[in-house]
């Protein structure tokens, strides 16, 4: 358990220290947007497959950390991932593999929670956002 809890403060404290540090230099990159499509259990519940559906300016990078977290029972099932792309200016599908932090639970099918941080970046600077959305492990 205390393993647990000390993952989630590192990662707590990594996820603000980023967003911190990125909200210095804002950019005028534009609408952007990210939403979870799909989040489909793999390989035993070792992972989630995470489907994002962006879209943000073309000619600026994007940047989303994605951490699923999940109830299994009385435990906990967590992992994050992140992933860069180029923007096109179109939606575009951005695939993350989520793997499971080892001294959690696995995933289960059924309702999770997606934080996302999304970081949009072009010659200006960057934009740093930050939300979580309710989605289901299928």
């Amino acid at each position: 358990m205390r393993r647990l809890i000390a993952f989630l403060a590192v990662l707590t404290a990594l996820i603000t220290g980023s967003v911190l540090l990125a909200a210095g230099a804002q950019a005028d990159t534009g609408p952007s947007t990210t939403r979870v499509v799909t989040a489909d259990r793999a390989a035993q519940g070792e992972r989630v497959v995470v489907t994002l559906s962006a879209i943000c300016p073309t000619g600026a990078t994007i940047k989303v950390l994605v951490t699923v977290t999940a109830a299994n029972d009385n435990r906990i099932a967590q992992g994050t991932r992140q992933k860069k792309a180029d923007c096109t200016g179109a939606a575009q599908p951005i695939e993350l593999r989520v793997e499971r932090n080892p001294i959690g639970a696995t995933f289960i099918v059924g309702e999770a929670t997606a934080t996302t941080v999304r970081t949009v970046c072009d010659d200006a600077g960057c934009d740093v956002i930050s939300f979580d959305e309710t989605i289901r492990i299928s």
